[in-house]
C-alpha cells in the first residue's frame, strides 16, 4: 500500500516564501525630465503612466523574443524531411513583423520618456514565461507540429497582448498610439 504524499509541507514553504518575497522589479522613473512630468500630470488625471511603461515594456520583450521563435523555427522547418510543410518565406515576413512591432514599441516607449533598455515586471514575466516556447521550437528532437503548436500559443497570447496595450493607450490619453497598436494587431 502506497502512502500518500504530504503536500502541506510543500504548501506551508511556499506561503512563507510568498510572504517573504518581494516583488519582481519595478518601473523605472521616465529618462527625461519631460518623460516625468508626463508621468506626474498623468498620475494626477487617474491615469497610470508606469501601467502603461510596464505593458509596453512587456510588449517589447515578447516580441524580441517573438523575431528569434520564428529565427528559430524557419531553421526547424528547412531542417525538417516530412511533416507539416511551412513555406520558410512567411515565416520570414511573419518574423519581420515582429521586429517592426520591437521598433514600434521601442520607439513609444522613447515618445513617453522611458528607457526601452529597461526589464520591467511584466517584461521579466514574460521572459520567462517565452523561454519554455523557445526550448520547444529550440529542441532539435521536436517536430515541426510540435513547434507550430508552441507558436499557436505565443500568438494567441500575442493578439490578447496587442488588445490589452490598445485599450491602456486610449485609457491613458494616447489615441495615436492605440491606433498603432491596433494596426499591429492586424498584422
Amino acid at each position: 500500500v502506497t502512502e500518500p504524499v504530504a503536500t502541506e509541507p510543500l504548501a506551508q514553504a511556499r506561503r512563507e516564501q510568498a510572504v517573504e518575497a518581494g516583488r519582481i522589479g519595478s518601473v523605472p522613473l521616465p529618462m527625461r525630465l519631460r518623460g516625468l512630468a508626463t508621468a506626474v500630470t498623468e498620475k494626477l488625471k487617474g491615469h497610470s503612466a508606469a501601467v502603461l511603461i510596464d505593458k509596453l515594456g512587456e510588449r517589447l520583450a515578447f516580441e524580441r523574443t517573438g523575431v528569434r521563435l520564428y529565427e528559430a523555427l524557419e531553421v526547424k522547418v528547412r531542417a525538417a524531411r516530412g511533416g507539416p510543410q511551412v513555406d520558410p518565406a512567411i515565416l520570414t515576413r511573419m518574423r519581420d513583423d515582429e521586429e517592426s512591432h520591437f521598433h514600434l514599441l521601442s520607439q513609444c516607449l522613447v515618445t513617453l520618456g522611458a528607457d526601452p533598455t529597461a526589464v520591467t515586471p511584466c517584461a521579466d514575466t514574460a521572459g520567462v514565461a517565452a523561454s519554455g516556447h523557445l526550448q520547444v521550437v529550440c529542441d532539435p528532437r521536436t517536430t515541426v507540429a510540435q513547434a507550430l503548436n508552441s507558436m499557436l500559443m505565443i500568438e494567441l497570447g500575442d493578439n490578447a497582448g496587442w488588445d490589452l496595450l490598445v485599450e491602456l493607450a486610449q485609457e491613458a490619453g494616447h489615441p495615436e498610439m492605440a491606433q498603432s497598436f491596433d494596426a499591429a494587431l492586424g498584422a
